[in-house]
């Protein structure tokens, strides 16, 4: 889910920069503001995933080779 977001978020964003470029005329600045909102939600959604991918490698546990338990040494 998150990625589909993130890809609508992209697409919104490029079609919006591609108005802006192409000298579409925005009077009010409807499309900066907006364009500026995509970036923040897309910043936002961006650092929220990273937090999780970081809490979720606190979560894993290492490799234990059996092999290499304390017990077997001579």
């Amino acid at each position: 889910m998150l990625l589909y977001q993130l890809t609508q978020w992209f697409e919104e964003r490029n079609s919006l920069q591609k108005a802006l470029l192409s000298g579409v005329e925005d009077p009010t600045g409807d499309l900066q503001l907006r364009m500026r909102e995509v970036e923040e939600q897309l910043y936002s959604q961006a650092e929220r995933w990273r937090n999780e991918i970081g809490e979720a490698s606190y979560v894993q546990f290492p490799y234990e080779a059996p092999y290499l338990k304390d017990d077997m040494v001579l």
